[in-house]
């Protein structure tokens, strides 16, 4: 339930170029919050109508969209939340992390703490002995181009493993020991433990608290004052892969710094240097259609740039035509979201546009929609009574979890689910509104390398009948990017765990 980019001498003068951009940290420092202007959609060139649309498309199952933010010209001109999720609330972003990472580590190289050609073993010499600690790069983890044979993705991914999941054991020195192929340096491979080493390599440069640095740096100036940040080991290292939470128009304030180059209410606080190189089309990842920069994905000729994370939330800024655009979504098929097709089917620009009452009143019908609970179905069936407190046992071996259970009392209806995995032993049980309300409930208080709660932190869930013989139930953590959304259909004492587009998760027995 749960994601490479430059010759050694461009690398030595980009360094000395931020560092000449830069004021000092004693002169950018402003406590007051940014407050982004709005606007109508007409009156920045976009189309109400066309918006509206986009909203019920990015509701269909592969986006799943929960909040979503354009802004123009540096004006907010659509900001929706889908409930239960509501603006306030700071939410995990996955790998849009890095992009705040890379961010801090700009910062570094401008203030001097950091070069892009420094080596694991100049910054972390307890290491320097290790393969790979004098070859590895600054510049090479920003560009996830040191070409070790680390894996992503799938069952035996490193990211996963226990050498690299226990946060009490030092996982660089088995980090720092992973092969690297001849022909790989130089080229794309995607890497998350690099960008969590870069965490540790921005600390250790800069002699002292990456956290505090990130909120004076780079939060306080931008008028960011809720984030929660997970912690990559015992340590208290930043995770620099993921683990950032950060509210929604919060994600907005890092796009339009770069959309500015760096300018901030008139201040510089990141060089424009780093801007350009950070979101330039370095590497490619996928011929002719996109790159990859310092921790940014670019498309084709910088038509884009984006920070991306898992399971759809991503900031992307479209230079050329002065827009920023921030989605949280929870995709669970982890499709890719085509930034290119979202410009060219409705941020279509035409300026000068004509005010559309009309059009821009459904725009904020659909708004008011979106962020208002709405029942499927009121029925009630009476198999409640017969399927009340019984077990039913899930067949299917892949799936995350083997028992289900429903109890009804009143209008509501507890969701028992027993983790098939013996690391999971305790159940999550999840009570839930039979109706169009959520019911809130508080989570237990987490703090761990893969999530942290905070006061924001609730579940919220609910069930509805579709027909007499199908129960729909929906539970999510407000402030996460997952969810456990399933269709049970009941056929006797057989029962079908569906997804929500109605493919069959497993099959069980009621007993």
């Amino acid at each position: 339930m749960h994601r490479r980019l430059i010759s050694i001498a461009i690398a030595l003068s980009l360094s000395s170029a931020f560092a000449k951009d830069l004021p000092s940290p004693s002169k950018t420092q402003n406590t007051e919050i940014a407050q982004f202007s709005s606007a109508t959609p007409e009156s920045v060139g976009l189309d109400s109508a066309q918006l509206t649309k986009m909203l019920s498309y990015l509701q269909t199952p592969g986006f799943d969209m929960e909040s979503i933010i354009i802004a123009r010209h540096g004006k907010v001109l659509l900001e929706a939340y889908v409930a239960p999720f509501h603006a306030g609330i700071p939410h995990q972003v996955n790998s849009v992390t890095k992009s705040f990472m890379a961010t801090l580590v700009g910062m570094l190289i401008s203030d001097g703490k950091l070069k892009l050609t420094d080596t694991v073993a100049d910054i972390l010499p307890q290491y320097a002995d290790l393969p790979n600690a004098k070859l590895i790069t600054v510049e090479q983890l920003l560009g996830m181009k040191t070409g070790m044979l680390w894996k992503e993705d799938g069952d035996s991914a490193d990211w996963a493993a226990d050498w690299y999941f226990d946060p009490q054991k030092d996982w660089i020195p088995t980090f720092l020991k992973i092969p690297i192929e001849a022909d790989l340096p130089g080229s794309f491979h995607y890497n998350s433990g690099g960008s969590d080493l870069l965490g540790i390599l921005a600390e250790a440069a800069l002699g002292s608290s990456l956290a505090d640095y990130a909120s004076q740096r780079l939060f306080k100036p931008l008028g960011i004052d809720n984030t929660r940040w997970v912690n990559r080991d015992q340590q208290g290292h930043l995770g620099g892969g993921r683990g950032l939470y950060i509210m929604p128009r919060d994600m907005l304030k890092l796009g339009e710094l770069y959309r500015k180059n760096g300018e901030w209410q008139g201040k510089q606080i990141l060089p424009a240097s780093w801007v350009q190189y950070a979101t330039s089309p370095i590497i490619p990842v996928s011929k002719g259609t996109h790159y990859y920069g310092a921790q940014w994905w670019v498309g084709n000729n910088r038509e884009w740039f984006s920070a991306l994370g898992a399971r759809g939330q991503f900031i992307a800024v479209f230079p050329q035509d002065d827009i920023t655009v921030v989605m949280t979504s929870r995709n669970q098929d982890r499709s890719n979201f085509g930034l290119s097709a979202l410009r060219e089917y409705y941020l279509k620009l035409k300026e000068p546009r004509t005010e559309n009452p009309i059009a821009f009143a459904a725009l904020q019908d659909k708004i008011t929609q979106l962020a208002t609970p709405t029942a499927t179905s009121k029925l009630r069936s009476p198999l409640e009574k017969t399927i009340n407190k019984r077990k039913i046992d899930l067949e299917n071996p892949a799936f995350w979890a083997n028992q289900l259970q429903f109890e009804f009392k009143d209008d509501v209806a507890t969701i028992t689910m027993v983790p098939r995995s013996i690391n999971d032993a305790q159940p999550y049980i999840i009570p839930a509104n039979l109706g169009e309300a959520w019911l809130h409930t508080p989570v237990t208080p987490i703090n761990n390398r893969w999530q942290k709660s905070g006061p924001e932190s609730m579940r919220a869930a609910r069930a509805q009948w579709l027909d007499n013989n199908t129960l729909q139930f929906e539970a999510l953590d407000v402030d996460e990017y997952y969810s456990a959304n399933y269709k049970i259909k009941f056929n006797g004492k057989k029962a079908t765990l569906l997804n929500m587009n109605d493919s069959v998760a497993s099959q069980g027995i009621l007993r």
